[in-house]
């Protein structure tokens, strides 16, 4: 209960400076907590700081239904391992600790960078009566392509040069922990059994301006995996249907969400062109400040759900951008998934609308 209170009353203030010093240890390694950066469900992320004086970012992750939830929590820390790309964040440590209440909590050490995120730089305009120029939005847009498709493109096995091998879940369920667990992974089983070197597609699923930071250097790093998992599905049942939707609703973002995933069909095939719409509407988003089917609700009170299986969004007369990439917003939301392009094409698309500003 102490470890609830605590999470709730730094969720109150960003400033630590108000409370004691908390001191927490990861690993062996001590951790003094100097503020809230931001939290969402049961996750918090704190900016904590090593005796050195070294900057982190630690994630923690409030598990309180048990070892599934611990397991869910361990896959997110998978996924970090799983990539060595400079567009992806690079993870640092993680540790599973039990709270005083019983329950688990995973906490995930990731670098801190300063220059926050998509969201942040969003925010930033707003305040200032700003918006970005198209030759701003379009480097961006070029590099977060170069970041989907590490996921969209990944391999395993094989030359370690070109490709990395998954590993395995640092935190293994106790005997008495095993009975009744099902793996969300089990929605992925088509997959489980890749040939080393094949081509094994990941979709992040919850691409969005406060999933994407912003490096020193200005270049978008993808975040947050939690939602992270090999992208092609075969739902061959009315069961795995309801598995997937169940698990798009608690894990991926309503505004950026494909409409495929509100309502998944038995006998559909959903791929890594998820994040294409995703990446659409975070396109549409850097550009107007709010996502497409959030500015057609508030226009016209349709429901947002409906609003995204139809597809149906206009655009803002300001601020002015080129029909170039108003058209690029419209390819990547293409509400038939089979008629969606593959990051490939929309990152063509883009490199040559960016040669053009």
């Amino acid at each position: 209960m102490t470890s609830y209170i605590k999470d709730c009353f730094y969720s109150l203030s960003t400033c630590i400076s108000c409370f004691p010093s908390p001191q927490l240890r990861i690993n062996n390694r001590s951790f003094k907590i100097r503020k809230l950066l931001g939290e969402g469900g049961f996750a918090f992320v704190y900016l904590v700081e090593t005796r050195g004086q070294e900057l982190f970012a630690l994630k923690k992750i409030r598990c309180p239904f048990g070892p599934e939830s611990v397991q869910t929590a361990m896959r997110e820390v998978d996924a970090y391992k799983t990539f060595d790309s400079p567009y992806i964040i690079k993870y640092v440590d993680s540790s599973v600790e039990q709270e005083a209440d019983g329950s688990k909590s995973v906490y995930i050490l990731l670098p801190y960078l300063k220059n926050g995120n998509l969201q942040d730089a969003i925010n930033d305009h707003v305040m200032n009566g700003t918006h970005f120029s198209e030759e701003e939005l379009m480097a961006l847009v070029v590099e977060i392509c170069h970041a989907i498709k590490t996921l969209h493109q990944h391999r395993i096995g094989g030359d370690v040069s070109t490709t990395t091998t998954v590993p395995q879940s640092s935190y293994r369920l106790g005997d008495d922990e095993e009975q009744g667990l099902v793996a969300a992974d089990e929605l992925n089983n088509s997959a489980n059994a890749t040939p080393l070197s094949e081509l094994v597609p990941y979709a992040h699923r919850d691409i969005k301006p406060a999933n994407i930071m912003l490096s020193d250097n200005g270049r978008p790093i993808l975040m947050d995996l939690g939602s992270c998992s090999r992208a092609r599905i075969d739902v061959s049942s009315r069961q795995k249907a309801l598995e997937l939707q169940d698990m798009a609703a608690e894990q991926c973002s309503m505004p950026y969400r494909a409409p495929e995933l509100f309502d998944v069909k038995t006998g559909a095939n959903i791929d890594e062109r998820v994040d294409v719409w995703s990446l659409g509407c975070t396109i549409y988003t850097l550009m107007y400040f709010t996502s497409p089917f959030e500015h057609q609700t508030n226009e016209t009170g349709a429901s947002l759900n409906l609003a995204i299986m139809n597809g149906h969004f206009t655009m803002p007369a300001s601020p002015e951008y080129s029909d170039q990439l108003k058209g690029l917003v419209k390819k990547c939301l293409i509400v038939d998934p089979q008629e969606r392009p593959f990051i490939d094409d929309v990152l063509k698309a883009a490199s040559e609308e960016y040669r053009e500003v």
